[in-house]
């Protein structure tokens, strides 16, 4: 996949770095140049600077012969105008928008865009801890609904390293500690996982048994 980045922030460089890592052809493009110091030597993809809804700066940037972009700037205004540029103007077919506020993220859904809302993933999940249910919860991602449920740690994997975790095929998942901390699994590869951890899994509603 050829895969253009915008916005070098903590999630557009762990993004950014993923994907790399994969295998993936990764551009990054952000305002700041010093941003780019969150990627660190193991970036092996291409970084530029600029307004990132400029059209020569997405250009510059490699957009037109992109498969997917991942809007994740700070601003979810920002981020929107992105995604529409890429999709309508670039033609991109896939398109990802990193959306803050919960609301817009349901209004934006419905114009076709695939969203994913950090906020609305983190009161769930903290609810999930607060009140220890395990019901799955439904929330909206990628212009979809998914469950969204916490679950003990399958059996013998209590000292492993995160990364090293094998998840059963289409579990999306973060982990939740003890504390309440809350650690997606790319962020914190070399975490050890602890018994009393949590797995947060994200499944197609209605999969996997889910209710």
């Amino acid at each position: 996949m050829n895969l253009l980045v915008a916005g070098c922030g903590m999630v557009g460089a762990k993004l950014a770095l993923r994907m790399c890592r994969m295998g993936h052809d990764v551009s990054v493009v952000d305002r700041e140049e010093e941003s780019f110091e969150k990627l660190g030597a193991a970036f092996t993809g291409l970084t530029f600077v600029g307004n990132i809804i400029d059209l020569d700066v997405l250009r510059r940037a490699g957009i037109e012969g992109c498969d997917a972009v991942a809007a994740v700037t700070n601003s979810d205004n920002v981020n929107v105008m992105i995604s529409q540029i890429a999709r309508d103007i670039f033609s991109i077919p896939r398109v990802l928008t990193r959306v803050y506020d919960p609301d817009r993220e349901r209004i934006f859904a419905q114009f076709g865009l695939h969203t994913i809302c950090p906020t609305a993933l983190t009161v769930e999940s903290a609810v999930a801890v607060l009140t220890e249910q395990r019901a799955a919860r439904y929330v909206t991602m990628f212009g979809q609904t998914v469950a969204l449920s916490a679950v003990p740690l399958p059996a013998g994997t209590a000292g492993t390293r995160l990364g090293r975790m094998k998840l059963p095929a289409g579990m999306a998942a973060g982990v939740l500690h003890k504390d309440g901390a809350f650690e997606l699994c790319y962020e914190a590869p070399e975490r050890v996982l602890q018994e009393e951890d949590r797995l947060l899994v994200l499944r197609r509603a209605g999969e996997g048994g889910v209710r």
